[in-house]
This record gives C-alpha cells, sequence and structure tokens, in this order.
C-alpha cells in the first residue's frame, strides 16, 4: 500500500530518481528535500502550489501536507529526494517540528557546493547502524546551508489543530485505502460529522473525498503495473475496485490511458538518464 511503501523509508532514504512520479496528498513525519536536476515537477507544499525546474530544491517539514507530479518524461527526468527523521539531526530537530518554512522553494543560485557535495555523497552511502553518523553529518550540511533562506513560521495554534486532524485522517486512510472505506466512516471513526470531514478535504486537501481516495488507488494501481506481472483483474481488486470497468474508467480519468496502455507504455520506455558528475561543479555563489 501507498502509506506503508512510504513507512519503509521511516528512518533515511536518498535516492536518484529518474522515473516521472505521482505521489498524491500525503503526510510524514521526515523532512523531505527534492532537487530537480533534470525536468519539471508540480508540487503542493502546505496550502500553495509551486513548479519546479532544474536547480529549484523543495524542502517539506515534518507534518506537512504536500504532494508531487512530474511534468517531463521518461529520459528527460533527473531529481534527488531525500526523506531523513528529525532524530537523526538533532542540532535542527526542534526547528524542524515548531513550524514550516513560508518559502519551501529555492532557487539554484542559493544552493551552495557544499550541499551538492553533501547531496552526491549521500546518494553513495548505504544508510546502516554504522553509518548512521555519517548520513547524519552530510544531511546536517545540507540543512546548515539552506537554513539561512529560509523563514520558519510557526504553527497557529487553531491551524495545528487542524494539522493534527488532518494528518491522522490522511494516515488513516493511507493505511486503509484498499479496504472498502466511505465519507461516512471516516467521520465516524474520528468522531467528527460529515460536513466538518467534507471541510478538512476542502480546506486542507483542496479535493473532494472520493477524489482523494480513487487518487491513492490509482498511484498504487500504476506502482503494482511497473513492478509486478499481477493481471490487471488482480491489480484491481487489490486496489479495492470490485468491477474492472471502474478500475478502467477511473484509472484512464486519472492518467489519460488504461491500465493496459500504461504497463506497455512504461516496459517500452527509454533508457534511464544518469546525473551528470560535472553538474556539482558547476552551481556555485
Amino acid at each position: 500500500m501507498f502509506y506503508e511503501y512510504e513507512n519503509e523509508k521511516e528512518n533515511y532514504y536518498c535516492v536518484f530518481e529518474y522515473k516521472p512520479l505521482d505521489f498524491p496528498l500525503h503526510i510524514h513525519q521526515v523532512i523531505e528535500l527534492v532537487h530537480v536536476i533534470q525536468g519539471e515537477i508540480v508540487m503542493q507544499i502546505g496550502p500553495k502550489t509551486y513548479t519546479l525546474k532544474p536547480g529549484n530544491l523543495a524542502i517539506i517539514f515534518p507534518n506537512v501536507v504536500h504532494n508531487y507530479h512530474t511534468l517531463s518524461e521518461y529520459g528527460e527526468t533527473l531529481f534527488y529526494v531525500l526523506n531523513c527523521n528529525p532524530n537523526l539531526l538533532p542540532y535542527f530537530q526542534k526547528d524542524l517540528l515548531k513550524g514550516q518554512p513560508a518559502n519551501p522553494v529555492l532557487n539554484p543560485n542559493q544552493i551552495h557546493t557544499d550541499f551538492l557535495y553533501a547531496e552526491k555523497r549521500s546518494v553513495e552511502v548505504h544508510f546502516c547502524p554504522e553509518t548512521v553518523p555519517l548520513c547524519s553529518s552530510l544531511v546536517s550540511l545540507m540543512l546548515s546551508r539552506i537554513f539561512p533562506y529560509l523563514k520558519i513560521l510557526p504553527y497557529e495554534s487553531e491551524d495545528q489543530g487542524l494539522q493534527d486532524l488532518s494528518g491522522k485522517i490522511i494516515s488513516y486512510i493511507g493505511t486503509h485505502f484498499t479496504q472498502n472505506l466511505s465519507q461516512e466512516m471516516i467521520a465516524n471513526h474520528f468522531g467528527i460529522g460529515k460536513y466538518a470531514l467534507s471541510r478538512i478535504f476542502s480546506n486542507v486537501l483542496h479535493q473532494s473525498f472520493n477524489r482523494y481516495l480513487n487518487s491513492l488507488r490509482i498511484n498504487y494501481a500504476k506502482h503494482l503495473l511497473t513492478t509486478s506481472n499481477y493481471s490487471i483483474t488482480r491489480i484491481a481488486i487489490e486496489c479495492a475496485y470490485n468491477n474492472q470497468q471502474t478500475f478502467n474508467r477511473v484509472f484512464k480519468e486519472f492518467t489519460g490511458k488504461t491500465p493496459k496502455e500504461y504497463r506497455k507504455n512504461f516496459r517500452s520506455a527509454s533508457t534511464p538518464v544518469l546525473p551528470n558528475p560535472n553538474m556539482y561543479s558547476e552551481i556555485i555563489i
């Protein structure tokens, strides 16, 4: 499931990603860095939407709702993704948990060469108990170079309450979205009215409950289509669609392709692009 897949990287995850990805709105307790090397990504971070172009760096603090959608295709996409648990970053832990940046996207001229060095090394290092101090030091070096550009806004008490509740709801749905869920079931589980739940989805997630639930299911379906040999019928059932016609219709609404076409296009995609090692000496302040 999507939420379980995210939680496999609970402490530390770092990679150069070349596949176009669509992550629906979600929330987690790690800091996330997304540095675009090639291609374009549209991201919602909190209530605002940003378009990241090559060189842009997005910083998502823990417990901030966010998503991203790559606009570029295979062979034209490359970005760095880091997830790191604040417990590994004692010097920055308090700042990471007390608010969120007013400006969560930095420009290329704000990216120091120290950051680029640590970025490259962090991908090369295998995370394990023996390398925890090294990984912690590399991420701390990156944060020390970008924190001067971040104006951290504290949560308002009312906003924090809404943030906490929306985070719990998102986490619950993320854990159970392959089961039979309804808006009424979710509202009852959290002891709130359907109207209050609808308001959370419209004000925080900026979409309806049904669209959010379908986005999780279709995202998981795309994962299964590209990483397994399951039949399309089985994938529909795994994603809580008991009717394959409904699955095909919703899948095409979200992707513009049928599940069969999506799998075929993925398997005939271009060879992945690799990072240009010279990039680390090209961006200097």
